[in-house]
């Protein structure tokens, strides 16, 4: 599996959370406790807008639309970039240098553990294969280094030792899973 495939399951994986939400749900809290619903899917917006220039190329917010069609409009934006970019050499995100290869791993990230928060906010699951938690897991161990906990991640949660590898995603992410 490599980016592409993973962002294959996890973007329409996450679409289904968001289809369902109404409109009382974008300002019900979530499991990041500063941010609502409404909150998390806008940051995944500007996320995918920022990996899309990470990769090169402009993108912008939607204006209109539902959450779910802003969240898969800038998400496929920042697929076909980075398809068109390439995944060779390095590129600089935010304040640090990573290789290309793992910079756009961080799209399917964005995508399964917030698409996550919002299912656990709103009484509903996120529903992947264990292989693809597992994928989107291993590339997390390379992108969430110590010196991303306390700013962009809480500190790892530990996980039951019965937990599902989704569970353990979760866990790893700083989340209660």
């Amino acid at each position: 599996m490599g980016p592409f495939d993973c962002a294959a399951v996890t973007l329409p994986a996450c679409r289904a959370v968001l289809r369902q939400l109404t409109e009382d749900d974008l300002s019900g809290p979530t499991p990041c406790a500063e941010y609502t619903v409404g909150d998390v899917g806008q940051h995944m917006v500007r996320s995918m807008v920022l990996l899309a220039s990470v990769a090169g190329e402009q993108v912008d917010s939607p204006a209109a639309g539902t959450l779910e069609e802003k969240v898969a409009a800038t998400a496929e934006a920042a697929l076909a970039a980075w398809r068109r970019r390439g995944l060779d050499g390095s590129v600089a995100v935010g304040r640090s240098e990573l290789p290309a290869s793992l910079a756009v791993e961080i799209i399917p990230l964005e995508l399964l553990v917030h698409g996550w928060d919002i299912a656990r906010a709103t009484g509903r699951d996120i529903e992947v294969s264990p292989g693809v938690a597992a994928y989107v897991l291993d590339r997390a161990r390379e992108l969430i280094t110590d010196d991303k906990r306390g700013r962009s991640f809480a500190a790892e949660v530990a996980a039951a030792p019965d937990a599902t590898v989704l569970q353990r995603l979760i866990a790893f992410t700083g989340r209660k899973p």
